[in-house]
């Protein structure tokens, strides 16, 4: 009887970003460094989802690994035409971290932007919906098991003194 098994067995070599704190932290100091590369500045995102998903190979058992992500969005009400200004400067500062941007669409019409940096960590800011959205996430990192896998990392709730996401008026960015 012969038989094959395929799947990760929890060894891979994924550099720093494989202990789920520092993809954690990895991944809130992209989305506050890629925050504060704006200016006029705006207000951070108050509310940051947390998620992940964990990895399974193919009969669907844990891998031992999960893709994950937070997520957030800006305060401030964006014009279309300070759009590309933002996606502009978020650039910069991830090529001035040694991150690699995506190239951009062959039209011209950006409303997404994102990169992988060098430790495999990736961001994206998304201005397409009704507010400009954060996201850093890290493909794949180790995985605990029982109870919460990322302690520490429950989404905060709304402060109730906060403006919508997207529907802030800023004398900069929204004229």
């Amino acid at each position: 009887m012969v038989s094959f098994a395929a799947g990760c067995s929890g060894s891979e070599d994924l550099g720093p970003l494989g202990d789920p704190a520092a993809a954690q932290h990895r991944i809130d100091s992209l989305i506050d460094g890629t925050v504060k590369a704006i200016t006029p500045a705006v207000t951070p995102p108050q509310y940051i989802g947390f998620f992940h998903r964990e990895e399974r190979n193919t009969f669907g058992n844990d891998s031992g690994y999960a893709k994950v992500w937070r997520e957030g969005a800006l305060e401030e009400r964006v014009s279309e035409e300070k759009k590309p200004v933002l996606l502009d400067q978020v650039e910069k500062y991830w090529k001035d971290q040694g991150c690699t941007v995506d190239a951009a669409k062959p039209d011209g019409r950006r409303v997404t932007t994102s990169a992988i940096c060098p430790d495999r960590a990736h961001v994206m800011v998304d201005t397409g919906g009704s507010a400009v959205s954060v996201k850093a996430w890290v493909e794949k990192t180790k995985f605990r098991e029982g109870g919460d896998p990322f302690p520490d990392t429950q989404t905060r709730p709304p402060l109730a003194n906060v403006a919508p996401a997207g529907q802030q008026d800023d004398p900069y960015w929204s004229h």
